[in-house]
C-alpha cells in the first residue's frame, strides 16, 4: 500500500513539517507501507495549457486557441503528478490557510489533472452494469486505478488563532472538493490554528506533531478498505453532515438546509433541550460523496450538454461577434520569447 503527500505550502513550512509527521506515522505503524510526496507549488503546469486529457468525452466543447499560449510554457509535469496521484492508496494533502481557503496552487492543480480528469464514477458505473450482465458494455475497459480503494486525509495550518474561526471557514471545505471526483473517504481532518511562522508547529509538539502522527496512523488503519468499510475516525461538530463531517449550513426554503461541501440534504430540527440542529438524509442521492450523487451530476452535465447543443446555430452569428470583439490586451512579459525576471512592485 502507498500513501501520497501533496505539500501545498512553503519549503519546510508547516504544513510540510506536520506532512511529514503524518507521512512517517503512517509509515511506523506498518512497515509495508510505502510513502511519497509531492510539492503541489513546485509542480510546472504550462501556461495557457490545453486540456491535460484529449478525451472529447470530458469537456467536448473546450477551445484552447494555441495563438494565445505563451512562448515559455516550459515543463509539463500534469501527467507524472496525475499517475502518482492515481497510483496511490491513500493521499494525505497538507496545506497553509490563505485568505480562508488552502494556498490556490492547490485549486490550480485540481483544476489541471483532477476533476473530470479523474472522475470514476463512470467506471464504477460501467462495472455495475457489467457485473448484471449488460452487453452493451460488455467489451468496455476501464483503468483498473479507477476503481481503486482511497482514503485521504487534510492538514491545514492557519496563522491565526482559536478565536478567530472565521479565518479558515473554507480550508477543510476546499480539500473536499478536490478530491470529490476520486471518490475516495476521508478518514481523518484538521486545522492547526495559531501557528504563523514556519517551524512554529514545533512550539507545541504535543498537540501538533503528534496530532499529525495520529491523522498518519488513522490513514494506515484504513486504508485499502472499500469506500463503504472505511470509518471516519476525525473529530467532528453535533450536528455535522454524515457524509464529510463537516458543520457547514446553506439555509434554503422553509427548515431545509443542504451540506455546503457535500451537497447533502436536511432538515432543521429542535432537540429536546432547545437547540437546533440539522437531521440529514441516509443514503443521499445528492452528496457529492456519494456514487449516487456523482452520477446525478455527470447525468446532469451530459444532458445539459445534449439538449443545448441543436440550439446552438441559432446563436452562432452572436457568438462569432463576441469573439471577434477586442480590447488591447496587457503586455505580459510572459508573452514574449525568452523573457525571465522576478516579481516586483513599482
Amino acid at each position: 500500500m502507498h500513501i501520497l503527500g501533496l505539500c501545498n505550502g512553503s519549503i519546510h513550512g508547516n504544513s510540510e513539517v506536520l506532512l511529514k509527521a503524518a507521512l512517517n506515522a503512517a509509515r511506523q505503524s506498518d512497515p509495508t507501507i510505502t510513502v511519497t510526496w509531492i510539492h503541489v507549488p513546485s509542480v510546472a503546469i504550462p501556461s495557457h495549457c490545453g486540456p491535460f486529457s484529449s478525451d472529447p468525452s470530458i469537456i467536448p466543447d473546450r477551445n484552447d486557441e494555441t495563438s494565445k499560449v505563451s512562448k515559455n510554457a516550459g515543463l509539463d509535469d500534469r501527467k507524472a503528478v496525475f499517475n502518482a496521484i492515481m497510483d496511490a492508496d491513500a493521499l494525505v494533502i497538507s496545506s497553509p490557510v490563505y485568505s480562508h481557503q488552502p494556498a490556490g496552487s492547490l485549486k490550480a492543480l485540481t483544476d489541471a489533472i483532477l476533476g473530470p480528469y479523474a472522475d470514476v464514477s463512470e467506471a464504477y458505473r460501467i462495472r455495475a452494469r457489467q457485473e448484471k450482465g449488460d452487453e452493451a458494455v460488455r467489451d468496455v475497459k476501464v483503468d483498473p486505478r479507477e476503481l481503486k480503494a482511497r482514503v485521504a486525509g487534510f492538514i491545514a495550518v492557519a496563522g491565526s488563532g482559536r478565536p478567530f474561526p472565521e479565518q479558515w471557514t473554507m480550508a477543510l471545505p476546499t480539500m473536499h472538493t478536490c478530491i470529490y471526483a476520486l471518490h475516495a473517504k476521508v478518514v481523518d481532518q484538521v486545522v492547526f490554528a495559531g501557528f504563523a511562522n514556519a517551524g512554529a508547529v514545533l512550539l507545541d509538539a504535543v498537540n501538533t506533531i503528534g496530532r499529525a502522527e495520529t491523522l498518519g496512523r488513522r490513514i494506515a488503519s484504513q486504508i485499502g478498505k472499500p469506500y463503504e468499510e472505511a470509518k471516519y475516525l476525525g473529530e467532528e461538530e453535533e450536528g455535522s453532515c454524515p457524509y464529510c463531517h463537516m458543520l457547514k449550513v446553506e439555509f434554503r426554503k422553509g427548515n431545509h438546509v443542504v451540506c455546503i461541501v457535500c451537497g447533502a440534504n436536511g432538515v432543521l430540527e429542535a432537540g429536546s433541550n432547545g437547540n437546533i440542529k440539522a437531521k440529514w438524509e441516509e443514503r443521499s442521492s445528492v452528496s457529492c460523496l456519494t456514487l449516487e450523487g456523482k452520477w446525478k451530476h455527470l447525468d446532469d452535465i451530459h444532458e445539459k450538454l445534449g439538449s443545448e447543443r441543436p440550439k446552438l446555430p441559432s446563436v452562432a452569428a452572436d457568438f462569432e461577434k463576441w469573439k471577434a470583439l477586442e480590447f488591447p490586451v496587457v503586455d505580459l512579459p510572459s508573452l514574449h520569447e525568452n523573457s525571465q525576471g522576478k516579481f516586483s512592485v513599482r
